[in-house]
């Protein structure tokens, strides 16, 4: 049944279209998990996610049964009953690009006393008409100059990680070859290609993934026809951000990001300095699962009433905090209350995001009034408040992304948001949305 209603929308597709009101059939998923607590009290959680093809289900699912089968039984002997035991969290996310395109990131985290001692991932692509796995050369022909941008963003995003080590030069080199860079794990997302490396490659020690990031805008001129096609994504879609601040907490973050492992949507988590150390761990995860992570500031009080030196030396507290935690800097903030006057003022250097649409969770609303109010005031190119410390932010989190999906938008990180229109964030500069090069306040 599943592979009639592949040839179907294959079909389909023949047709002239232009643009998409709703998400594409071959792109829909549904993803559970099961936990199963091993004899000696250790937890393995194992998520499935069922696509239009059972030939795309069956191969990520081996992976995931390997990683398992092979994972599962070095886990550690529990101490206790409580949510430290050791654990193995076999997670399969999803994303998809263009009207057939989907890519999927098998990740297989063991952790101990919640940190993470270790990672694996395996990465595939697949046209979900027809099942045909796609690989870089498909996105890449043999002369193409892509492939020189592709090795110049692993050199400088790879060393860009933990700015005060050098990665391993010999290892940098291998990675940097024709032949490693066409087999690196891959993943296609709304406004971007991601190569996947894990840290340890080049940082011994290291568990975090390395992300490197490369924007349509930048590597589309240099692709195939076909995958031209399949990432032109604002002739199809709308956009959106969706944001999160004042995290992490961590009961609503750990569900918050369950949600969006569910929906398949990568989001922007605006974190506080101080809270970082205690919960490096899910800031880690935020980062490992392909979210943008920045900075709400090291505490939520009223900059207003601080000393601009004061504000500068937070800088530096939030950088530390966040290089901890994932390695990188921060390369945005956004002030609590939306108080950035003081912020330019003291000249901290951060470019400042703000929002358009505000969800006002942060009053207690309801799951459904959230939504309603998304429901009211969304337009193209909107930054969305949210905030991961509430209760009902992981309910919202999955019903905004759902909506959004079915009205036509295609949900970006912060990052993407605005270099799609080729904006570059500026420090001691505000932004509100970015529609068509547009970051001013939205006006109702």
């Amino acid at each position: 049944m599943k592979r009639l209603l592949a040839l179907i929308l294959a079909a389909m597709l023949l047709l002239p279209m232009v643009s998409a009101s709703a998400i594409e059939d071959c792109h829909r998923v549904k993803v559970t998990k099961k936990d199963t607590t091993q004899k000696n009290k250790s937890i393995v959680r194992r998520w499935t996610v069922d696509t239009v093809l059972d030939s795309v289900d069956e191969e990520l699912g081996v992976i995931a049964d390997e990683y398992v089968a092979r994972l599962a039984p070095t886990l550690q002997k529990a101490g206790n009953n409580t949510s430290k035991n050791p654990r193995l969290d076999v997670v399969t996310r999803h994303s998809r690009t263009g009207l057939t395109w989907m890519s999927f990131l098998v990740q297989a985290r063991t952790t101990y006393h919640r940190d993470l001692i270790a990672q694996e991932i395996q990465s595939r692509t697949f046209d979900m008409t027809t099942g045909e796995r796609i690989w870089l050369t498909d996105i890449f022909d043999a002369e193409s100059q892509g492939w020189d941008i592709l090795e110049a963003a692993v050199r400088e995003q790879a060393t860009a990680y933990w700015p005060e080590v050098a990665p391993d030069a010999e290892a940098l080199e291998a990675l940097c070859t024709r032949q490693a860079l066409s087999e690196t794990d891959f993943t296609l997302h709304g406004m971007s290609l991601v190569l996947h490396i894990p840290a340890e490659k080049l940082y011994p020690g290291k568990t975090t993934l390395l992300e490197i990031t490369l924007m349509y805008p930048d590597i589309r001129p240099y692709m195939t026809e076909r995958a031209q096609v399949e990432t032109d994504n604002l002739s199809y879609y709308k956009t959106v951000a969706l944001t999160f601040d004042d995290g992490p907490s961590r009961t609503n973050t750990s569900l918050t990001l369950n949600a969006l492992t569910e929906v398949g949507a990568r989001v922007t988590f605006f974190v506080l300095g101080n809270r970082i150390g205690e919960y490096d761990d899910l800031v880690q995860r935020e980062h490992d699962e392909g979210h943008a992570v920045a900075s709400h500031n090291w505490n939520h009080n009223n900059v207003s009433k601080t000393k601009a030196s004061t504000l500068r030396a937070m800088v530096g507290k939030c950088d530390t905090a966040m290089i901890a935690a994932i390695g990188l800097p921060t390369r945005y903030n956004r002030v609590p209350y939306g108080l950035y006057n003081q912020m330019i003022n003291a000249k901290t250097g951060w470019p400042l995001i703000q929002w358009s649409l505000d969800t006002y969770d942060w009053r207690g609303l309801s799951s459904a009034k959230v939504l309603s109010r998304v429901k009211k005031e969304i337009s193209d190119g909107d930054i969305i408040l949210c905030h991961d410390i509430k209760d009902n932010t992981p309910k919202s989190a999955k019903a905004i992304a759902n909506y959004l999906a079915e009205e036509g938008y295609i949900l970006l990180t912060i990052d993407e948001l605005f270099a799609k229109d080729g904006v570059k964030l500026e420090g001691d500069r505000v932004y509100y949305r970015c529609v068509d090069g547009d970051t001013s306040i939205k006006k109702k």
